[in-house]
C-alpha cells in the first residue's frame, strides 16, 4: 500500500510538471491561454520557466527509479524534501505577487497546486511514507 502511496504521488507531481514544463517550452501561449493567464509579449522568459518546471518533474522520475528498481528510498526522499522546498516557495511568491497585483489572479491556481504537493509530501514524510519498509 505505502509503495504505491508514493508512486502515485510521485508521477501525479512529477509528471504534472514535466508535461507543464514541456507544454511552456513549446507552446508557451497557448499553456498559458489554458490557465486563462494574460499572455506576455516576449514568450522566451515563459519558456525557460518550462525547462526549469520540466526538470523538475524529471528529478521525481530519478528518485522514483530507484526507489522501484533499487529498493532505496533515499534519494526519493530527498525529491520529495527539495521539492516541498521548491512548491512552497512557488506557492508563497505567486500569492504574494498576486495579491499586491504584480500577476494576474488566474496565476492563483499555480499557488494552490504548488501549495497542495508541497503540503502532501510534506505530511507523509511526517508519516515514514518513505522510511524502509
Amino acid at each position: 500500500m505505502k509503495t504505491r502511496l508514493v508512486t502515485a504521488v510521485s508521477l501525479m507531481a512529477g509528471g504534472g510538471d514535466f508535461a507543464t514544463g514541456l507544454l511552456l517550452l513549446n507552446q508557451p501561449a497557448w499553456t498559458l491561454g489554458l490557465l486563462g493567464v494574460p499572455i506576455p509579449g516576449d514568450l522566451v522568459l515563459v519558456q525557460y520557466i518550462g525547462v526549469f518546471v520540466g526538470c523538475v518533474g524529471l528529478i521525481y522520475g530519478w528518485g522514483l527509479w530507484t526507489y522501484l528498481h533499487q529498493g532505496d528510498p533515499a534519494r526519493l526522499r530527498t525529491v520529495w524534501e527539495m521539492t516541498a522546498l521548491f512548491r512552497f516557495s512557488v506557492c508563497a511568491f505567486v500569492g504574494v505577487s498576486v495579491l499586491q497585483t504584480k500577476l494576474h489572479p488566474a496565476w492563483l491556481s499555480v499557488a494552490l497546486v504548488d501549495g497542495f504537493w508541497a503540503l502532501l509530501q510534506v505530511a507523509l514524510l511526517r508519516r515514514r511514507a518513505l522510511d524502509p519498509q
